[in-house]
C-alpha cells in the first residue's frame, strides 16, 4: 500500500493559519481543489515511511529510549555535520513509493514543502538542518494524521530539544556518514510535513477517507516506533511513548 496523489497540483500556497504546530508560521496549505485530491489517494493507498527512514537511523527501542525522563543526556557539543544539499534526491527516494507513471509529480510536491519546513524549524527555535528535530516533524506529522489531534508548537519544540540532548540518538547519528545524516534530515522533514498537511485537509471528509489517512500514519509510526507508536504522546515537556 503506497501514499501518493495522481491529481495534485505542484503549485502549493502560503498563508498565515492558526496555533497548529506546521501551520503558525507562515505554512502550506492546498487550493480547495488539490486539497480534494490530497484525500483522493488516502481512500486507495497507505503510506509507509521511506526504506531509508525505516530500516538506516534509528532502532525502535533507541527512539523509545530517548523519550524516557531519565535518558542519558548528550554533553552539548556541535551536531555532526551534513552533507550539502540534495532534496532532488531525497524527494525521488521518497516518491518511489508511488506508481512509476506518478512519481515525478509526487517527487515535485516534496520539493515543495521543504522550504515550509525549514521556515518551520525558524519558528520553533531549531537549530537550522537539525537532524533531531526532522525525526520529530516525522512523528509530529503521523501523530496528527493518525490522532486528529495537533500538538502546540511548545510542545513540538520541547521535543526537539528532548531527542537533541539524547545521548544514545546522538550516538546513533554519529555513526552515519554525513551523506546518510542529510538524506534522514531531509526526508523526515518532507514526509512529516506531507503528512501534517493530509491530516488538515482531511477535516471536511468522509469518515472513511479519515480512516484510511489515520491507518497511513499508524504505519508509518510503527514503521519507526513499532507497536509503541499508539502510544506516542506530546506534551510541554516534549514527547512520551507509554
Amino acid at each position: 500500500m503506497k501514499l501518493y496523489d495522481p491529481h495534485l497540483t505542484p503549485i502549493l500556497r502560503w498563508r498565515r493559519a492558526g496555533a497548529a504546530w506546521l501551520l503558525s508560521a507562515a505554512a502550506l496549505m492546498p487550493s480547495a481543489a488539490s486539497a480534494q485530491y490530497i484525500m483522493e489517494f488516502a481512500q486507495t493507498y497507505a503510506a509507509p515511511t521511506s526504506n531509508f527512514i525505516s530500516n538506516t537511523f534509528l532502532n525502535q527501542e533507541a527512539l523509545i529510549n530517548a523519550t524516557r525522563p531519565d535518558a542519558p543526556r548528550a554533553a552539548a557539543k556541535a551536531q555532526p555535520a551534513l552533507a550539502p544539499p540534495q532534496v532532488e534526491r531525497s524527494a525521488a527516494e521518497l516518491a518511489q513509493a508511488a506508481p512509476a507513471a506518478q512519481r515525478a509529480r509526487l517527487e515535485k510536491i516534496y520539493l515543495q514543502l521543504m522550504p515550509g519546513y525549514q521556515q518551520l524549524e525558524r519558528k520553533l527555535g531549531w537549530p537550522a538542518e537539525d537532524v533531531a528535530g526532522a525525526v520529530v516533524a516525522l512523528l509530529a506529522g503521523n501523530y496528527m494524521a493518525m490522532t486528529g489531534t495537533e500538538p502546540s508548537d511548545e510542545a513540538v519544540s520541547a521535543a526537539g530539544h528532548q531527542l537533541r540532548a539524547s545521548a544514545q540518538l546522538q550516538g546513533l547519528l554519529a555513526r552515519l556518514n554525513a551523506t546518510d545524516r542529510r538524506r534522514l534530515y531531509e526526508q523526515c522533514a518532507m514526509l512529516g510535513t506531507f503528512m501534517a498537511l493530509a491530516h488538515r485537509t482531511s477535516q471536511q471528509q468522509p469518515a472513511n477517507v479519515v480512516a484510511n489517512l489515520r491507518h497511513a500514519a499508524r504505519e508509518n509510526l510503527r514503521a519507526v516506533l513499532g507497536p509503541a507508536a499508539d502510544g506516542l504522546r506530546f506534551s510541554a515537556q516534549g514527547m512520551q511513548v507509554r
